[in-house]
């Protein structure tokens, strides 16, 4: 099973030995390679060439003499990898029942949608309830580069994970080389003193329970947001991390905190990429971590979704949606100009530019302006594909006809819906239930119509009680196909 799901077309370690090699090899390499992997979990000593890497550089973008605009691609043997998988398959469910529902990153039955809805209905609700909201966004430096490995190993043993695991990883890390290659040259040996294996994947997993170890032993009691009895300090998704308070001096003495512990495993925070904000109902006040003064913003990029405090502004949301959407039509746009069938050029808009623009739009608050400008961006991509333009006059009933794409407003809202459904069935100690049956004492409403809440359209459709009806999957689908009627009708 973990053979098949082996990549084909990357790129060998040393060794030379490839993914396509060890599958075609068929029963005899499985059984020696069966042989190899309990050889190395029995006696606890990998193979030299395991712990070897090849790192290239592959530029990015800008000035190709600076090295910060390359990325390091880490070459391992696809033998290892392989083995990798296994262990990391065996280890994956232990090493998640030790962690939080605060860390979503790299978790099954996990996204990033978990926590941007999350922040989201924290936000909308100060907003609502004129509640002190503070929040900051906290970035490391190289953290995967920089956590010491005993502080990995030592996390593996709070997990309670089987010693024959720790005795192999240790093993491996305690002679780990890399060496970069450039030109079809490649430098001496450097040895590893720390950090996770780029491209290995029990990595991110590795990173997250020693991370979840410097939370530990932060004594936040009493600090966060108040969720109905129940205080929330921060969001974690693998390193990256908002903390959450009333008070920017409290949120001083989180990040200090945090600060400090995080040293004791080599991780530091990039004081110029950490970022503050704050909405007006906190008194001002400087931020200082270290000896540094955090910069305070209006907007954050939190997990691909824009962030803001106050008065929702859906311009701020949709046009970035909107120009991501086009970024990435136009890095097809020689095929989708070209005179291959419709249905292919439906198939790849559908694949590789829908999900771009429709990305994290079932935390948003629907509107009837929003959804308009998102629509009449996906007419223009749908006029270049068939090479027409305004000044032909065709009606977008006929232009659909002849593209058949998914319509965006019917896509979201389905997308918007089912996670509806998702978030009131779920059972588990998530903070997104928690945070949507949020209702809080403390705060009061402005007067006036209050702003559009996330949950609005859904109680039109289903009624105030949408979370219990939705208990009912097939009335849930039932009203969806309305629900998602109204934002596809003609009138848009």
């Amino acid at each position: 099973m973990a053979l098949q799901h082996l990549k084909n077309g990357k790129a060998p370690g040393e060794d030379g030995i490839t993914a396509e090699l060890l599958k075609a090899g068929g029963k005899p390499v499985l059984e020696v390679l069966q042989k190899l992997f309990n050889s190395v979990l029995h006696g606890g000593i990998t193979p030299e060439a395991w712990s070897r890497s090849a790192v290239v550089l592959f530029f990015k973008k800008g000035d190709n003499a600076l090295l910060k605009n390359y990325r390091p691609i880490s070459l391992l043997s696809r033998v290892y990898v392989l083995f990798s998988r296994v262990i990391t398959h065996r280890l994956a469910r232990r090493l998640d029942d030790f962690q939080p529902p605060e860390q979503a990153g790299f978790r099954k039955g996990f996204s990033t949608i978990d926590h941007i809805h999350t922040l989201r209905q924290i936000v909308e609700k100060s907003e609502e309830y004129n509640l002190p909201l503070c929040l900051a966004y906290v970035d490391y430096e190289k953290a995967f580069d920089s956590v010491e490995i005993w502080a990995v190993l030592q996390s593996l043993q709070r997990c309670q994970v089987d010693c024959r695991y720790i005795e192999v990883l240790k093993c491996l890390y305690s002679r780990a080389t890399m060496a970069i290659r450039v030109q079809n040259q490649s430098t001496k040996p450097i040895q590893l003193q720390r950090g996770v294996r780029q491209g290995d994947v029990i990595s991110p997993k590795l990173f997250t329970a020693a991370l979840e170890d410097v939370f530990k032993l932060l004594d936040w009691k009493g600090y966060g947001i108040n969720i109905n009895g129940e205080y929330i300090t921060h969001l974690r998704f693998a390193d990256d991390i908002v903390l959450m308070a009333e008070s920017l001096e409290d949120l001083s003495t989180m990040l200090n905190d945090l600060n400090s512990v995080s040293q004791r495993i080599g991780l530091k925070m990039n004081m110029d990429k950490t970022k503050i904000m704050f909405n007006v109902h906190v008194t001002p006040m400087p931020v200082v971590v270290g000896n540094t003064k955090l910069e305070v913003v209006d907007e954050y990029v939190y997990l691909g979704q824009i962030v803001r405090l106050g008065k929702s502004n859906f311009d701020r949301e949709v046009n970035p949606q909107i120009q991501l959407g086009w970024a990435a039509f136009g890095k097809l746009r020689h095929i989708f100009s070209s005179d291959i069938p419709q249905n292919l050029k439906t198939r790849l808009y559908t694949q590789c530019v829908l999900p771009v623009m429709t990305y994290g739009t079932e935390t948003w608050s629907f509107t009837t302006g929003r959804m308009r400008k998102l629509k009449v961006a996906q007419r223009a991509m749908e006029r270049a594909m068939l090479g027409v333009s305004l000044r032909d006059k065709l009606r977008n009933e006929d232009i659909r006809s002849r593209t058949r794409v998914t319509d965006i407003a019917q896509r979201i809202s389905g997308l918007k819906w089912q996670w509806a459904g998702h978030i009131a069935r779920r059972t588990d100690n998530r903070w997104g239930r928690k945070v949507l049956e949020w209702q809080p004492r403390t705060g009061r409403r402005s007067v006036g119509r209050p702003p559009t809440r996330w949950s609005d359209d859904l109680v039109r459709y289903a009624g105030s009680r949408w979370m219990r009806v939705a208990q009912d999957r097939a009335l849930w689908h039932s009203l969806g196909e309305a629900y998602v009627q109204q934002w596809t009708c003609k009138g848009l």
